[in-house]
């Protein structure tokens, strides 16, 4: 038994594969699509080939984790029946395509062989659409799985699949915490195809009216030199060239000892803005507060006891141990969520067996 697992390519026939075209006139063998949703599909049928689509189960599943589970389970069943079939998926087999590696976990438990047939990703479409080289500093993602962390002005932004005008407006409101509102971006639709179209727009006219969507639309940005906000990275490296050979003689001398007080006292004047209910100054004070946290986690790595990334790791971790209310479905039905806390804190202090 085999499955071929064939990218279409970004757009029109012109660009698709060699192997895979000679596939797809190849007329023993079973062809299934992911989609009819894809400028080829048209070409296709004008050549009198014939094959079936997966677009129902899209009708029958509640979200797209269902959708891609079916369609491999069907996909696995049809090469049991067929012993050798083909799947074709819009654009490359790995980009942005949740059903490749289903399809070959599933299939390497049922010892059924695999072959994945490369094609032009819509990453190349979109890329020579633009006529920019982003590699260098790229994050790319579809609208499904944007991790905001990742989002950083610095480099160049591509997300694709923003089918409509509503998740348009969703991805705007995002991008506005980390750009300015007249940031330039890219709308690339259908790149690489016949009805490919490209258009710029400042990032507050994303969701216009006049700007069409559809599951074809890709949204770039370029890299900027200036970020709307400054990060953690920012104030740490800020700290580093503070006591770099450069830096400042007085925060070049500080050591452990004598920052104790500077935390003490931001720490008592964060609680002094809560208490007066003045947020403007806690923002400035808890400003100064992390400064004095980034400050230490500095020493600390300078001297190679531990780092930055320790500190968020620790305190990530424990807050997980003492939630496991929240984060192991623990049952805490009469129960007294600090007591809970406090259990667990003893557990945790109790002298370690060496």
């Amino acid at each position: 038994m085999k499955i071929y697992i064939l990218g279409l390519g970004a757009g029109s026939i012109d660009i698709i594969s060699k192997k895979g075209y000679e596939l797809l006139k190849k007329e023993d063998i079973k062809k299934i699509f992911r989609t009819k949703e894809h400028e080829i599909i048209h070409e296709l049928a004008k050549e009198n080939i014939e094959f079936e689509t997966m677009d129902y189960v899209y009708l029958s599943e509640p979200n797209f984790e269902s959708v891609y589970e079916k369609i491999s389970d069907i996909i696995i069943e049809k090469a049991k029946q067929y012993d050798e079939i083909l799947y074709a998926v819009p654009g490359s087999p790995f980009i942005t395509e949740d059903t490749t590696n289903i399809i070959i976990k599933k299939a390497q438990n049922e010892n059924i062989d695999i072959q994945v047939i490369p094609s032009v990703s819509f990453i190349d479409a979109v890329i020579c659409t633009i006529k920019k080289d982003p590699t260098k500093k790229l994050y790319i993602t579809d609208i499904f799985n944007i991790d905001k962390s990742r989002i950083n002005p610095l480099n160049n932004i591509m997300i694709s699949q923003v089918y409509d005008r509503f998740k348009a407006s969703e991805l705007k409101l995002m991008l506005m915490d980390r750009y300015d509102d007249e940031q330039e971006i890219y709308i690339i639709t259908s790149a690489g195809g016949k009805d490919e179209k490209v258009k710029t727009v400042k990032l507050y006219e994303m969701d216009y009216s006049d700007n069409e969507y559809s599951h074809l639309t890709s949204i770039f940005i370029e890299s900027v030199e200036d970020k709307k906000y400054n990060d953690i990275e920012d104030l740490r490296n800020l700290l580093r060239t503070l006591r770099g050979k450069n830096g400042c003689p007085w925060d070049k001398k500080q050591d452990f000892s004598s920052m104790a007080k500077y935390v003490k006292e931001e720490a008592n004047e964060v609680a002094d803005a809560i208490n007066n209910n003045d947020m403007d100054n806690l923002l400035e004070e808890l400003g100064d507060l992390l400064f004095e946290i980034v400050f230490l986690t500095n020493l600390a790595e300078e001297k190679g006891i531990f780092s930055f990334e320790e500190v968020v790791d620790e305190i990530v971790k424990k807050m997980i141990r003492r939630h496991p209310h929240v984060f192991e479905n623990m049952d805490i039905s009469g129960k007294n969520v600090e007591d809970i806390w406090q259990e667990i804190k003893n557990i945790e202090k109790q002298p370690k067996n060496s």
